[in-house]
Parts: C-alpha cells; structure tokens; sequence
C-alpha cells in the first residue's frame, strides 16, 4: 500500500453513485479517512467553478445565489484545506483535483452521508472542542465501522 494518504486513481469521471467531497477542510479530513481505495480524484478541466452563497435570514427562509469564484478564491479555499488539515497533523492535498468519495452505504443520499458521518464523529468527541486535531481519529474510526459493514 502507499504510504501518501492522498495517493488515488487518476479518473477522467467520477464512478457512478460516488459522491463530491465537500471543498473545505472537513471534506478533505473525511476523504483522509476513508482511506485508499474509497476515494478518487478527477483533474479539474478547468478553474471556472459555481460556488454557491447562502443567505439565512432570522425568520428561517434562505436565498441562494451562484457565484463564479476567481482564481484568488479558489486558491484561499486550497490555503484553508491546508491550514485544516495541518492542524490534524495530515500533509496537504493535491490541488487541482475534485475528489470523490464511495459512500459507504449505496442507499445513503449526499446529505444523509454527511450528516451521518459528522453526528457519528461529534458524538465520540466526549466534551472535546471541534477541531480537526481532535475529529481525526473518532472521523477514522467512524468511516472504518462504516466500510466494514
């Protein structure tokens, strides 16, 4: 096995039913600990992302606006990646890529995965502060039970 915890196949398109990692820290920190074999990275044609702004206003109702991030944007979320995952004692990750990840469970949706996946690790915190150097190994161990079934 390869020692660099990033180390994947090089896809041309994701696998069907794989799911796009979150594109922040917690993402990466959950593609971490899938581990090899669970997760995929595919070369991004180009830079020219959407990105999405939510609104939440005090009476409950949102609003959504789709954005187009620059190339400055786009290279702070890569610099806060890195600033997360440095802060699980995890070596970067590669840039350039969209990174996808095997749901454990097939019959999971994209929201239910994520949300199982942080309930399961905050719950194992014990009173500890959420951080990336304390949700490293409950997120490890949360994503191993979840691949062994």
């Amino acid at each position: 096995m390869n020692k660099d915890p990033w180390a994947s196949p090089e896809l041309t398109e994701a696998p069907a039913g794989w799911i796009l990692a979150t594109e922040n820290g917690w993402g990466a920190l959950v593609l971490w600990a899938a581990g090899q074999g669970n997760f995929v990275r595919i070369p991004l044609a180009d830079r020219s992302r959407q990105g999405i702004i939510v609104h939440q206003f005090p009476d409950g109702s949102e609003r959504r606006t789709r954005y187009v991030p620059t190339e400055a944007d786009l290279d702070s979320i890569d610099d806060d990646i890195d600033t997360y995952l440095a802060d699980a004692e995890l070596p970067p990750r590669p840039r350039g890529y969209d990174w996808f990840i095997r749901p454990p469970d097939a019959t999971l949706g994209e929201d239910a995965f994520w949300s199982a996946i942080w309930a399961a690790t905050t719950a194992a915190l014990s009173g500890e502060a959420v951080r990336p150097s304390t949700m490293k190994d409950p997120v490890k161990e949360v994503l191993t039970r979840m691949y062994v079934r």
